[in-house]
């Protein structure tokens, strides 16, 4: 198969290695996507990870609609920007999910996830990297049933939660470290009141 990954941070890269290594013909592109560059193409199916540019209707449909996200927060919570920190600040449910890419943001299709709970001693850096873990672990295991993404696939349900990077730098302002232990840092939340 033919993949397009999309990525904007390292941690996306081992799971794009491994697609390579199951035999799958890769291309990285960390870059704002071009309709008639995806067009001449021909992927197969775009894998966006860590990408950080809003995917325009037009260049979804040159890739066919055939294009997930796997997004660090449970569907349809924390939908947007630092979807990690919003779920500690909001007590939001908190997990990873693959989902189908349509033009409304991270309301697309379903077709995987999973909870993700926060242990005693995690701090914001580890609570972040458990759910790169778990996303990782998730793709792989829906990956191997990929020919059944669409009778798969489901509808988020409920309204959910959005936070957009505006939103986020508010937070990210109380954060000096993110060694910091996630139950000081919603200590530090509760008194600037958020």
């Amino acid at each position: 198969m033919k993949i397009l990954c999309l990525y904007n941070n390292d941690c996306a890269l081992p799971l794009f290695n491994w697609l390579k290594e199951q035999g799958h013909e890769v291309t990285l592109f960390s870059d704002v996507l071009d309709k008639d560059w995806c067009l001449s193409q021909k992927f197969d199916l775009a894998v966006s990870y860590t990408y950080r540019y809003i995917i325009k209707k037009e260049v979804i449909e040159a890739l066919n609609n055939n294009v997930v996200n796997l997004h660090n927060a449970f569907l349809p919570f924390n939908r947007g920007a630092a979807p990690n920190i919003w779920s500690i600040v909001d007590g939001t449910p908190r997990g990873v999910t693959l989902h189908y890419i349509d033009a409304e943001l991270d309301k697309g299709y379903i077709i995987a996830q999973r909870l993700v709970e926060l242990k005693d001693d995690d701090t914001l850096k580890t609570s972040y990297d458990s759910l790169d873990r778990n996303a990782i672990e998730l793709f792989k295991e829906a990956f191997a049933d990929y020919n059944f993404w669409n009778e798969m696939k489901k509808k988020p349900e409920g309204k959910g939660t959005y936070h957009s990077v505006s939103d986020t730098k508010r937070i990210y302002d109380l954060i000096d470290s993110f060694d910091i232990k996630v139950s000081d840092f919603i200590e530090r939340i509760k008194n600037d009141s958020v």
